[in-house]
């Protein structure tokens, strides 16, 4: 029993001391403003005198995000999404019209509903053809009951390219201007 406290106090010792050396080591290595030559490999920021701003443990630093690098992948992956949550209403809609017991007012009910559907879709697409082409900027645009709304990818948007949106979006959808939302992508 004796043997076995001796041998897991040695145990313990060692993880401590070994604990110990690993944080005296990062903080002699990570010390702000610690002069550094040429040879060693840490960061050109850290060494004191130089033209960069000196770093300091702790300092918050712009990150990359990478959402905003691939506007192409977001606009890819939203009409990907849309075209599904498109199909699916389809495949409902053809679901009411084929079903034998549905009665006729359903079915009248969701060959109007699918009809919509076939337009809103086809709207959506000449929508976004023609914004693209207008403003040179790749596009989403949504068809909603009461509101359009559409995200701009690319160049800021300023008032001239918003103006050029809403009139095409107003003049193909009908809507009012004040039901078409322009939200850029960032």
């Amino acid at each position: 029993m004796k043997n076995l406290l001796k041998k897991r106090q040695l145990v313990l010792a060692t993880l401590v001391l070994a604990l110990g050396a690993a944080v005296f080591v990062n903080w002699y290595y990570s010390r702000p403003g610690m002069a550094v030559d040429a040879s060693t490999q840490a960061p050109a920021a850290a060494i004191t005198g130089s033209q960069q701003p000196e770093e300091h443990l702790g300092d918050s630093q712009y990150v990359h995000n990478p959402y905003s690098a691939s506007a192409g992948e977001y606009f890819a992956g939203a009409k990907l999404r849309r075209g599904a949550a498109h199909d699916e209403a389809k495949e409902t809609l053809n679901t009411v019209i084929t079903d034998s017991k549905a009665d006729a007012k359903a079915v009248a009910v969701a060959g109007k509903a699918l009809q919509q559907l076939a337009n809103a879709i086809k709207l959506e697409a000449d929508c976004e053809s023609l914004i693209t082409a207008k403003t040179g900027s790749e596009c989403l645009v949504m068809i909603g009951e009461d509101a359009v709304e559409t995200v701009l990818g690319g160049e800021p948007i300023d008032g001239a390219m918003a103006l050029q949106v809403k009139e095409i979006l107003a003049q193909k959808t009908g809507f009012d201007w004040d039901r078409i939302m322009i939200v850029e992508l960032n």
